[in-house]
């Protein structure tokens, strides 16, 4: 691997250092807008508070410190970064990855009821124009950026959806315990819930090995895009009137509407990728596979 040279690293590092700052200061207050207005319209100002509502109040609180945490990371990070220390840009990549999956589900609310642009995506959009920039700024050839960045941006997308269908199963199942034990629509999703947890998860991990130039970081991308596709196609063919991508009475429940069954379809595509030489030989080096 080539070495960035001192203006590079100048640079990744006031990039990780300015998003730091920002999710330290200016994030929590976009976060806490798109929450709490979400929530206390849905609640009747917190008069009435039910299944959905009471899931994305403990996820995103949850979240909201971890948010920060990740500030905190990247600001402490910065001098690695500039000083070109071998693991801070892989650990820089994990940590600017977390609020670009997680944020898409912060903000989903507002799309879906409110119709309006969440505040939150501030957050979503800065983060991922973040990460790719520090993806383009280290020093690969152009073939093996190439493929980090598909690789790298389609276990983003399975990690976001993870972390939206992660909430919705758990949404579904408080709303009616009864019937995860005995309606097969609400049963399966006790199984795709923490399925999309751990996608959100190894998304994370992969993304981190990957950056590392680790043949661990193949596997966990093939775990990923394999739990993606395991736990959405039976929450699809199960639940094949739910959690579609477009407003109800717009467009008949099919395939191409299916939340599920396009994570499941980006699932598979990941690994047909992985697979293919062009983008399996450029992922990691080789001489870490004799170690």
């Amino acid at each position: 691997m080539k070495e960035n040279n001192r203006t590079t690293l100048g640079v990744i590092a006031i990039i990780a250092l300015l998003m730091g700052l920002y999710l330290v200061f200016i994030a929590p207050g976009l976060f806490d807008t798109t929450m709490n207005k979400l929530i206390l319209q849905q609640t009747k100002q917190a008069t009435n508070i039910t299944a959905g509502p009471l899931s994305r109040l403990y996820v995103g609180s949850l979240y909201s410190g971890i948010e920060i945490l990740i500030g905190l990371a990247l600001i402490s990070l910065s001098t690695a970064l500039y000083t070109g220390k071998k693991w801070a840009w892989p650990l820089a990549m994990l940590l600017l990855s977390i609020p670009t999956m997680a944020n898409g589900y912060i903000g989903l609310g507002w799309l879906e009821n409110l119709k309006k642009f969440p505040p939150a995506y501030a957050t979503f959009f800065l983060s991922l124009s973040a990460f790719w920039a520090l993806l383009f700024l280290k020093k690969n050839d152009g073939k093996t950026q190439n493929a980090m960045f598909w690789v790298f941006t389609l276990l983003g997308m399975l990690g976001t959806q993870g972390f939206m269908l992660f909430p919705h199963a758990l949404r579904v199942i408080l709303k009616d315990p009864a019937a995860a034990l005995l309606d097969p629509a609400v049963t399966v999703l006790c199984r795709t819930g923490p399925l999309m947890f751990l996608v959100f998860l190894f998304a994370g991990l992969a993304i981190w090995k990957l950056a590392q130039r680790k043949e661990t970081g193949w596997y966990l991308a093939l775990l990923t895009g394999l739990m993606m596709a395991v736990g959405a196609f039976p929450a699809h063919y199960l639940r094949p009137l739910v959690a579609s991508l477009v407003p109800a009475n717009t467009a008949n429940p099919s395939i191409f509407t299916s939340t599920y069954w396009m994570a499941g379809m980006q699932g598979i595509i990941l690994v047909i990728l992985l697979f293919i030489p062009y983008f399996k030989d450029r992922l990691f080096d080789k001489d870490e596979t004799k170690k």
